[in-house]
């Protein structure tokens, strides 16, 4: 799949994401209870979308995604109405997607703009691990899309005239941070970990939660923002599988509070994990650095 088929799939979802939510009064409804968040209407009407968007293509893939897991679509079940019968040939899976339908969306819901679908490619479609991943797309619905191609000849890039990552910035005065806490118990947030990091921010810097981690990422790249550092033990491998390459694409990294990257691990198989994002080396090992401390 070349990456302006993937931007096309990605801007297709927005579009009906968008639709679906000014169109639905209880798109925010929710409809099953997991045992660390929810699934909502919107975020099944999302994954419905992508299946949507494969079938009119007459593509097969696996696809790895928060709502509905790991599966290939079409299924082996699927008839060609949506019914099910037994086909006359078994469909295998050409590629896979990693999906994170809504990320954010605890903001789609309340009615605050910043959130996204996210998006990434890779051609294998068994033990597909970070490195694995070729392309990918994070579409805000705010507008910016963000995207990224592995490798030589390829890079992070936003917007229709695909900018370069990082992209040059005028009138940023002082330096942006996002530090996570939301949605994990006291016990799993040490009280010295976010005394070590007011330490690091308490000057000529600001803090910013916007509530994306995907798009926050993306925002690194770009160079808005200069580092995000989620402590929750919540992440997993579909929310941050497109932004990730957006960000080592940019010349950024992304590991975990010990250091450790991603390098080698199983996206479908990362699962509540920490991190630390940063675009430039010295803040993201001075991050490191200060979190290390006993």
């Amino acid at each position: 799949m070349e990456i302006e088929e993937l931007l096309e799939i990605a801007s297709e979802l927005r579009a009906s994401v968008k639709t679906y939510i000014s169109e639905t009064a209880d798109y925010g409804e929710i409809i099953a209870q997991r045992e660390r968040d929810v699934t909502r209407r919107v975020d099944l009407f999302a994954e419905q979308a992508l299946e949507q968007a494969l079938k009119s293509r007459g593509l097969c893939a696996r696809i790895i995604s928060e709502e509905l897991g790991d599966r290939v679509f079409p299924s082996s079940e699927e008839g060609e109405g949506g019914g099910r019968e037994e086909p006359e040939q078994k469909q295998e899976p050409e590629f896979t997607l990693i999906f994170d339908p809504v990320d954010g969306s605890t903001n789609a819901v309340l009615g605050i703009p910043f959130f996204c679908s996210s998006l990434a490619y890779s051609p294998k479609t068994e033990q597909i691990t970070f490195e694995d991943i070729q392309a990918s797309v994070v579409a805000t619905f705010y507008g910016k899309t963000f995207y990224a191609v592995k490798g030589e000849g390829g890079g992070a890039f936003v917007g229709r005239e695909g900018e370069r990552l990082p992209r040059k910035l005028t009138g940023k005065r002082k330096r942006v941070y996002s530090f996570y806490t939301y949605g994990a118990g006291e016990e799993t947030i040490p009280a010295s970990l976010l005394t070590r990091f007011q330490e690091v921010v308490k000057k000529n810097a600001v803090v910013r939660v916007l509530g994306s981690i995907a798009v926050e990422i993306c925002l690194v790249a770009e160079g808005v923002v200069d580092a995000v550092t989620d402590v929750r033990g919540l992440i997993n491998g579909y929310d941050i599988a497109g932004a990730s390459l957006i960000l080592r694409e940019a010349g950024g990294s992304l590991t975990d509070l010990k250091g450790k990257g991603l390098e080698g691990e199983e996206v479908g198989e990362t699962r509540n994990i920490s991190l630390v994002a940063a675009l430039e080396p010295g803040i993201h090992k001075g991050l490191l650095a200060r979190y290390d401390e006993k």
